[in-house]
């Protein structure tokens, strides 16, 4: 039945005790925002700091209104800072604004940015609320009603929940490009809690095929580089010397070595100790996207496990003997196989059943992929539509080795179009231990698109066998 003024219940009044508390609660809720108010207007919010260079350039919320920043550099330069600041400035000038402290994973938070946020960027005396204690919270809640909400994308429901105004990653070079892609689709301005939005983050400098480097040579997003010289707690700003302090910090800092050495003190984007693909050579093996002939011939490696699963369309360019990793699939685990399949198979120009939706459906000879122990996930992947092929080169190296000996002959490049791939070799490194490189790979289930590349290149670079379809022979690959 449906409540009409007629048959609804008629709202009880409120007690007088219930009115004075409302009202008491109304009264203090705006004394406390008049409060906030005066403190802005007198300039008495947070600490006060003076910022240099690109750190000074991201005060300025008219600069990044609608972008994507990363302040880049080594360690000690003063962008974490600078982002906390601003942050803390953005949440006294615009009461209500709704901002996040984003990092990869929650625990890395307490002892580093927040401790530096509680610390060095607020005061006791601002009224401040830490919401769920000053040790491990979650929200910062502002007199004025602004709201900064803290998390690790390892648990982001809540902060994630809902839109926010802007958001800072700290330690950016840490996440995945889908992570700040999804990071993206909440900071878009649907918000409306101020005249602005943003996606920002900071950064230590990582390999020079990381998708922040790439995605800035896109234009896609603005990478700000910072030096020592712009932290002045490091070099006196007046006379340009460097201080007592920051000469005790930069002596850690240089006693660094390797990659560590280069990223942390000089601030270089450099290949990490132990690469594998140390001989890709941006120069050369990177180019610029562009259509690919419909006659071309195409095999598609496939990762079809894991927390992500990977695609990786390569093909074959008959005149100068080069393969071209021209697209890639990388979707986190959500879907069913049939409908990574389906997603699959229409970039291609294929339906769910595997046929031509056009003439221009791309000449796909082979669909490749999966270890030793994934024959059920082949199986299943065939089910879908997908005839997945095993590999007769089963032990991991020597697939990577048939893709190291490609590149050294400069016979396989990669489209900028393929930013996670790209990604993935900066980062594709043997273990350390106790400083020495070993013979493992650190982290080898979280590369799915280098799996999908040594899958594909070893399957076509298998010894003495060469691969016919539709009267078209392919020729050998290097010295296969």
């Amino acid at each position: 039945m449906l409540l009409t003024p007629a048959t609804r219940k008629p709202e009880l009044p409120l007690s007088p005790i219930a009115r004075r508390l409302m009202m008491e609660a109304a009264l203090a809720k705006a004394r406390l925002r008049r409060q906030a108010e005066e403190k802005v207007n007198r300039g008495d919010v947070g600490q006060p700091y003076q910022f240099y260079g690109a750190n000074r350039f991201i005060q300025d919320v008219n600069h990044i209104d609608g972008q994507e920043y990363i302040v880049a550099g080594g360690a000690d330069t003063g962008k974490t800072m600078a982002w906390l600041y601003f942050l803390n400035q953005l949440a006294w000038h615009y009461p209500g604004v709704q901002l996040a402290i984003i990092r990869k994973e929650y625990a890395s938070m307490p002892g580093t940015v927040l401790l530096s946020y509680q610390k060095k960027i607020v005061r006791p005396d601002d009224g401040i609320v830490f919401f769920g204690g000053d040790k491990r919270p979650s929200q910062y809640i502002y007199p004025n009603g602004s709201v900064i909400w803290i998390g690790g994308l390892d648990k982001a429901s809540k902060v994630l929940s809902s839109e926010r105004d802007g958001i800072y990653v700290n330690q950016a070079e840490e996440i995945l490009l889908t992570d700040w892609e999804i990071l993206m689709t909440r900071s878009s301005g649907r918000a409306g809690n101020a005249p602005f939005h943003f996606l920002g983050g900071d950064c230590n400098p990582a390999a020079p095929t990381h998708w922040i480097k790439t995605r800035s040579q896109a234009g896609q997003l603005h990478l700000l580089e910072t030096t020592h010289k712009d932290n002045p707690e490091i070099y006196d700003p007046i006379t340009g010397e460097l201080t007592e302090n920051g000469a005790a910090r930069l002596a850690v800092l240089k006693r660094l070595t390797g990659a560590n050495l280069k990223r942390l003190y000089h601030g270089i984007w450099a290949q990490p100790e132990g690469a594998i693909y140390d001989i890709f050579d941006e120069e050369r093996h990177k180019v610029a996207a562009f259509p690919i002939p419909h006659l071309w011939q195409r095999v598609v490696g496939i990762d079809p496990m894991g927390a992500i699963i990977g695609a990786l369309w390569l093909a074959f360019d008959p005149v100068n003997h080069i393969l071209v990793v021209y697209r890639e699939y990388y979707e986190p685990f959500g879907l069913t196989t049939p409908e990574h399949a389906k997603k699959i198979l229409e970039l291609s120009g294929y339906d769910k059943n595997g046929s031509p939706m056009s003439s221009m459906a791309e000449p796909i000879f082979a669909w490749v992929g999966g270890g030793p122990s994934e024959r059920q996930a082949r199986a299943d992947w065939s089910g879908a539509g997908i005839p997945l092929q095993a590999n007769e080169i089963v032990e991991v190296w020597s697939q990577i080795d048939k893709v190291i000996q490609l590149l050294r002959e400069f016979r396989l490049v990669v489209m900028d179009s393929c930013p996670n791939l790209l990604n993935e070799i900066g980062a594709y490194k043997r273990k350390s231990v106790g400083g020495v490189v070993t013979d493992q790979i650190e982290n080898d289930e979280q590369f799915h698109l280098l799996s999908c590349l040594r899958y594909s290149i070893s399957w076509l670079s298998t010894p003495e066998e060469q691969v016919t379809v539709e009267q078209f022979q392919m020729p050998k690959i290097g010295n296969y």
